[in-house]
């Protein structure tokens, strides 16, 4: 997919802005993007809880955080569902 890109002057302030349909499809990609990384973050964090030589505290904190990076997955797939086609 072609990019249409704009370029926009406010002084000495350039700023390059996408026409709105490349933006959505950049938006896509960014989403895939943050999607995997989110993915490995999980196996990440269920691998360290699975560590038996981690204390309760840890874990407990450890738990939290996957169920944070969960949720944000969760909404990303509910922003940008075409992101997960």
């Amino acid at each position: 997919m072609p990019f249409i890109l704009r370029l926009f002057g406010v002084g000495s302030l350039k700023i390059l802005t996408m026409a709105p349909s490349a933006r959505q499809g950049a938006d896509v990609e960014q989403a895939r993007y943050f999607a995997l990384e989110l993915a490995r973050w999980i196996d990440k964090l269920e691998h360290e809880i699975g560590h038996v030589g981690e204390t309760t505290t840890v874990i407990t904190a450890k738990r939290h955080e996957l169920d944070d990076v969960r949720r944000q997955l969760d909404a990303l797939r509910t922003s940008f569902p075409a992101a997960f086609l």
